[in-house]
């Protein structure tokens, strides 16, 4: 069995690879957040600055996409 990837719900440090803003995000896990940031005005990734414990493992990152890279999008179409 791995290690587990995720712990307790805490507030972490984390840094905007955007514009480089620190800041507590709370999370369940050590590694990558992707929140909103103000500054940037878009969907970005935080680095966690905080030191992972021995007992856990980084989990993989994620692929950012824009919701028209996974699907066609049509104005005007109402969804039942």
């Amino acid at each position: 069995m791995g290690k587990p990837t995720t712990g307790k719900y805490t507030y972490k440090k984390h840094r905007c690879t955007g514009c480089g803003i620190v800041k507590d995000i709370g999370t369940n896990h050590w590694g990558d957040c992707y929140p909103y940031c103000y500054n940037c005005r878009t969907q970005t990734i935080w680095e966690c600055l905080e030191e992972m414990p021995e007992e856990y493992e980084k989990p993989a990152p994620w692929k950012l996409v824009k919701l028209g890279d996974i699907c066609e999008i049509k104005r005007g179409v109402k969804i039942k």
